[in-house]
């Protein structure tokens, strides 16, 4: 097996981006939705609901379900390939088993992630996870932790708590707007689109994240999120496992088992605690995973038309 430095890493990843990008292009079909912050008078998340949110319970998808979502995939990226990811780096990791973060505000990547709080359809008070990325006011998470995949019906009163821990935050920001595709609910719940980005209302004080589209030049992921399994919602945990594959716009990642609460956390490609340019850089997040699987997780491809949401809500016409 050939081994890869860190430069040449990154090379063959933008390769892999780069021919992502080419042969799918951007989905003519997909329609981006969006969310005003209208402050129509509701009262905001106190801090007794803040602290009280139930951490959002996980998705979990039939074998026929998540067949059909990559149809409906395909069906938009007819000329989209399925790439692999590259092989292991070098060394080995403890695969599988979350670990607490002691102390999210210390070192990236973990101090741009941060617990997302919001009312759900029901009004009740809910958390997924949630990280700044590329632009210094976008915060990136999963798409049903800002709408309900069923009935189209958003969610309320978001609210962003920078390197979260056990009730002690960094940093709290709310929001302006948000926005995602059609396609995560239109005409059925598809998770290949469970990405949302919320344009805050303040900035990250710290660098944010890079993202990346594509599959990875090698298989070891980092996934980061705040599990109901693992510290009750509370704590920052991570999780090394791998990317096992990807069909018609959903990866799987063997090694997560990290439940409730940790949707919209971020997976990370050369990841190193501390790192800067070229490392940490997303590449999916925590989404769904198939009925009865407690060990791996599922989430969405990033593509030319991730990038595309991305700068739809940076440059804040999610508020037009």
């Amino acid at each position: 097996m050939t081994k890869l430095n860190g430069g040449l890493r990154r090379t063959a990843s933008a390769l892999l981006s780069l021919a992502l990008a080419a042969s799918g292009a951007s989905a003519a079909d997909l329609k981006i939705e969006n969310l005003k912050n209208t402050k129509d008078g509701r009262a905001p998340l106190s801090l007794e609901e803040l602290e009280s949110a139930r951490p959002m319970p996980s998705k979990e998808v039939s074998p026929e379900e998540l067949r059909q979502m990559q149809q409906r995939f395909r069906a938009l990226n007819p000329n989209m390939l399925d790439l692999k990811a590259g092989p292991d780096k070098e060394g080995s990791l403890v695969k599988g088993v979350p670990e607490k973060v002691d102390d999210p505000a210390a070192a990236a990547p973990y101090w741009s992630a941060g617990r997302l709080t919001f009312r759900d359809g029901d009004g009740v008070p809910s958390a997924c996870t949630a990280q700044f990325v590329e632009s210094a006011s976008v915060i990136l998470t999963a798409a049903h932790c800002v709408m309900d995949e069923e009935t189209g019906k958003w969610f309320s009163d978001f609210v962003f708590q920078r390197a979260y821990n056990d009730g002690a935050t960094a940093q709290t920001v709310g929001w302006r707007c948000v926005s995602l595709f059609d396609a995560f609910h239109d005409p059925a719940p598809n998770f290949a689109y469970d990405y949302a980005f919320i344009l805050a209302d303040g900035k990250d004080d710290e660098k944010p994240l890079e993202m990346t589209i594509g599959s990875p030049a090698d298989k070891a992921l980092t996934a980061i999120g705040y599990p109901a399994n693992f510290g009750n919602g509370r704590f920052l945990y991570k999780v090394d496992g791998e990317w096992s594959a990807v069909v018609d716009g959903i990866v799987t990642m063997t090694g997560n088992p990290m439940r409730s609460g940790n949707s919209g956390g971020a997976w990370f490609t050369d990841f190193k605690v501390g790192g800067g340019a070229g490392e940490n850089r997303v590449i999916s997040l925590n989404s769904h995973h198939l009925e009865g699987n407690t060990e791996d997780e599922n989430g969405p491809l990033f593509t030319a038309d991730t990038s595309r949401l991305l700068a739809h809500v940076a440059d804040a016409r999610c508020l037009d």
